[in-house]
């Protein structure tokens, strides 16, 4: 952390990467401003940071202000927006709705390339979160349970460049195969629910995959997994789930590990 400002804003979406940080960071001495998109995020937030606000996403200026009004210009984005916000254009004020209006597609990149910009414009430095987490970003290796079968390898290595590749196209960054099949595919819904809907299809045993793009920005939108994604893996009787190293974050390592070594569900970077 060393080299890091000393007071630093948090945008914070769901999930636990968000409160990782903010403990992590407390004990480093450096305060945070979180600013989360909804009450269950800020009540989870609250206690951790320097001050707390809650405000909707769509409600793009008040976070500006709010931000200026703390003195803060360095700032992190950390946790899951739900991206189904953009249909629901009554939660915007004026400067979300001229945002929405202005930018080339929905797409992930390019919605939040546009919130970066447009931060960039207020004055705001948007940290790396590779940088700042680097330890939760695991290596080449089996990061728990046992190591994948030789069948299990054959759908990992016949899944990896169809990942990337959807990636890359902007569509999802985790995708389900079962003897060389693909059996879904990561869309507007979401890691869980896809897993959900490919451990259904494949009746078990299959290989869930998750990566990045190939030119990731680790600013926003970070692929990672936790113990609710493995507990989906355990629901769905899935038997593999392959990370691309280095790349994607786990969250909550210890707890992901137990998790995985009780259900005899392999992890493995690759």
């Amino acid at each position: 952390m060393k080299h890091q400002p000393k007071r630093i804003g948090l945008l914070a979406g769901a999930g636990k990467i968000p409160v990782y940080f903010a403990k992590r960071v407390a004990q480093s001495g450096i305060r945070i401003v979180s600013v989360s998109f909804n009450d269950e995020i800020h009540a989870s937030l609250e206690s951790l940071v320097d001050k707390a606000y809650s405000i909707s996403l769509g409600k793009t200026g008040k976070i500006f202000q709010t931000l200026k009004d703390e003195n803060i210009t360095d700032l992190v984005m950390l946790g899951k927006v739900d991206k189904k916000i953009i249909f629901k254009p009554s939660f915007f004020d004026l400067r979300a709705v001229k945002f929405f209006k202005n930018i080339v597609s929905q797409e992930d990149k390019t919605l939040l390339l546009g919130v970066i910009n447009e931060l960039e414009k207020e004055g705001f430095n948007v940290l790396d979160q590779k940088e700042l987490l680097g330890e939760v970003f695991p290596g080449k290796g089996v990061v728990a349970g046992r190591k994948p079968s030789g069948r299990e390898m054959e759908d990992i290595a016949f899944g990896l460049p169809i990942a990337k590749k959807l990636a890359d196209m902007e569509i999802g960054q985790t995708i389900v195969v079962k003897n060389k099949t693909v059996i879904a595919v990561e869309a507007i819904e979401g890691t869980d629910k896809a897993l959900k809907r490919g451990c259904e299809l494949s009746l078990g045993k299959c290989v869930a995959l998750k990566v990045s793009r190939t030119n990731q920005d680790y600013r926003y939108d970070v692929p990672g997994i936790g113990p609710e994604t493995i507990q989906s893996l355990i629901d769905g009787e899935a038997s593999v789930l392959a990370l691309e190293a280095g790349r994607v974050m786990v969250v909550d390592q210890p707890r992901v590990a137990e998790m995985a070594d009780r259900a005899n569900i392999s992890i493995v970077c690759l």
